[in-house]
């Protein structure tokens, strides 16, 4: 029997918390009941989707521009998805409001002192990089392990463990009956994730479509204590590349997100709320945007390496040319990354090292007690851009 869509409905669930209420004011304990909402999804492994005629247009559009976008990067010398993994982990970060650079996030691959911040979203880029590898289909322990990687940095013990607990979505810390939202009580949870995957596996609707609505789903039943998000952007990566609508590259998805935010936030809501079609369009004008955002990223990146080359004699330092794309995917490194990158040795490493610097295309930073490294800016900025909403305002504007 298939499902139809409607309004997420709530069952009553009682509230008990181990929460010292001693220090909290009397309104906030006025609104402590003993009873409190938690969502009841409708399922979706048998949902029907009617989509309009501009939908299946705009769909059509852009899995024509991917196709063709991840033709032509895989002619490249260097890794884009490798080089795209930091800004776009970047983004999805900080669409949770957790921001750093596009710098401090590779110094803290290089584990160089970097800061907190940086170590968090290196997680992000760690399970984006894992989750991309394979194009398996997606079950439960996939989605575990990429939130493991994901909250490995962090220290806290409950990366790759799905919540026994009642989580919610804004309000306070002491209960959740003034949350914006409440997703389904913990014991439901298994009901729901067997009901994702096997949507995840139907073979009668468009792959965008099908990423769409997983998506939303997964941010509505949100299986985890914290970091849903973040994995469920990371899940979008791997339905795309099980789906084989990316074969190559990775698309900055959510910098297009980043560059819509409010639009992205109501348009869940809206699905919540029995809608599916405003996150279908926000998806797939996500992954349009991020087609144009990775086109100019490697328009800029290929002029910045045409200038390098030309500063080099080529025929005679093959080597040094191999450096410059390795800079391309790291641009912050140090002779161990380039020796292992490579596969030279460290004596080699630190001799092209600083011929790039002779040739200004790296910098060095760092002190002898601490490391030495290289960055090249060039290269930095340009991910920084993609990185924030304003960069991408920036990016468009020139």
């Amino acid at each position: 029997m298939n499902e139809q869509w409607h309004p997420i409905t709530y069952e009553i669930v009682p509230w008990q918390s181990k929460l010292d209420f001693t220090y909290i004011s009397k309104r906030q304990k006025s609104k402590i009941k003993a009873e409190y909402l938690a969502a009841i999804p409708l399922k979706i492994e048998g949902i029907e989707i009617d989509l309009t005629k501009e939908i299946q247009l705009l769909l059509d559009e852009v899995l024509v521009a991917i196709t063709r976008f991840d033709a032509i990067q895989q002619e490249k010398k260097y890794s884009f998805p490798a080089l795209l993994l930091r800004s776009e982990s970047a983004a999805s970060s900080q669409i949770e409001n957790l921001t750093s650079s596009v710098r401090n996030i590779a110094l803290a691959e290089l584990n160089v002192k970097a800061p907190h911040n940086a170590k968090l979203i290196f997680g992000n880029v760690k399970a984006m990089r894992e989750g991309i590898k394979s194009d398996s289909d997606i079950d439960k322990d996939v989605i575990k392990e990429i939130h493991k990687t994901l909250i490995e940095p962090s220290g806290e013990d409950f990366g790759g463990h799905f919540r026994d607990e009642q989580v919610w979505i804004g309000g306070n810390s002491y209960s959740p009956h003034d949350a914006l939202f409440v997703p389904p009580v913990a014991d439901r949870l298994d009901e729901y994730l067997d009901d994702i995957i096997s949507f995840s596996k139907r073979e009668d609707i468009n792959p965008i479509v099908k990423t769409a609505l997983f998506h939303a789903q997964f941010e509505t039943i949100h299986p985890f204590v914290d970091g849903n998000g973040r994995t469920g952007r990371t899940l979008i990566h791997r339905m795309l590349k099980a789906e084989q609508i990316l074969l190559s590259v990775t698309l900055p998805v959510s910098s297009g997100l980043l560059a819509n935010i409010d639009s992205y936030m109501s348009a869940i809501k809206e699905y919540q709320n029995g809608d599916p079609l405003p996150i279908i369009v926000q998806i797939s004008e996500a992954l349009k945007l991020a087609v144009n955002i990775g086109t100019k990223i490697s328009q800029k990146i290929d002029k910045t390496l045409d200038r390098w080359l030309t500063r080099i004699d080529q025929r005679r330092n093959k080597n040094l040319v191999n450096l410059l794309y390795l800079l391309v995917e790291n641009p912050v490194v140090n002779s161990q990354l380039a020796s292992e990158k490579m596969g030279i040795s460290i004596r080699t490493a630190n001799n092209l090292l600083n011929k790039a610097k002779e040739n200004q295309i790296i910098r060095q930073v760092g002190t002898e007690r601490r490391g030495i490294y290289y960055q090249s800016d060039e290269i930095i900025s340009i991910f920084d851009e993609i990185s924030d909403t304003k960069g991408l305002y920036r990016l468009f504007s020139t």
